[in-house]
């Protein structure tokens, strides 16, 4: 069996360095490429583009360099979607959410079911979401920082040291056992540990398989001071166990809602 999944997983890769060199083609073209048959190329391709590594197209496929050129804002969308969706469920009426930058975590706003909560966010793509009329939008106010549109600085710290909320859900850059959750930008580093350290009751980390295992530029938490950490199918098992012994609840969001926990 694991050699089988070895095989599996060399044959994808290869599947997407050809892709890379040559930018696209059809799925003949790469089953004879590979010595593979069509039924198999085409399973490969399908997980390949759910990951978001690939573009299919009507009769050929092409390699995503969006996931290279623009890794945070890029992404499996179906993947990041039932991330938030389960991140939701934790979620009770009349919270108070701390949200960050993180796409994956904004888009829990699209899943809430609760009648009342109150929404402080320093992501100011929140404007730009559907507004619930029992809803509170709390802006942190700060810098804007362009492309991502996100608020820091003083003015944002300031705002979060006045408050205090019941969950929050975070997402990074990076995770790793050995560095913690990082993130690209300092000035967001800072606004994140601060929204952690401010949160009473459920910390919710949000991170698709893309970034679980890797290490950015700068800490945001040890992986332990979170509660949960919410990811995809595809998330390596080896990586997700050795997270889980940190004390912290791994859940692998398989084809919604079954979960897989460590």
């Amino acid at each position: 069996m694991k050699n089988s999944l070895k095989s599996i997983e060399k044959r994808r890769k290869a599947i997407l360095d050809i892709l890379e060199a040559r930018k696209q083609l059809t799925t003949l073209e790469l089953s004879s490429e590979l010595n593979v048959s069509l039924s198999t190329i085409r399973r490969d391709l399908n997980v390949l583009e759910k990951k978001n590594d690939i573009i299919r197209k009507y009769g050929y496929c092409l390699f995503n360099y969006k996931n290279k050129t623009n890794f945070d804002e890029s992404g499996p969308l179906r993947l990041k979607q039932q991330i938030a969706r389960y991140a939701s469920r934790y979620v009770n009426d009349y919270d108070t959410l701390f949200i960050n930058s993180s796409s994956t975590a904004l888009a829990i706003l699209n899943y809430l079911t609760v009648k009342h909560v109150t929404i402080v966010t320093n992501n100011l793509k929140v404007v730009a979401t559907t507004h619930q009329p029992n809803y509170s939008y709390i802006l942190t106010g700060g810098e804007l920082r362009i492309p991502k549109e996100v608020l820091v600085g003083d003015i944002a710290t300031r705002t979060l040291m006045d408050m205090n909320a019941d969950i929050c859900v975070i997402g990074c850059s990076g995770v790793s056992v050995e560095n913690g959750v990082t993130t690209k930008i300092l000035n967001e580093s800072k606004i994140n540990e601060l929204m952690i350290n401010k949160t009473r009751r459920s910390k919710i980390l949000v991170a698709d398989h893309r970034k679980i295992g890797l290490t950015s530029k700068f800490k945001i938490a040890d992986v332990s001071s979170f509660d949960y950490l919410i990811t995809d199918q595809f998330c390596p098992t080896k990586i997700a166990k050795e997270i889980s012994e940190t004390g912290i609840k791994v859940i692998r969001i398989k084809d919604f809602p079954a979960i897989e926990l460590f």
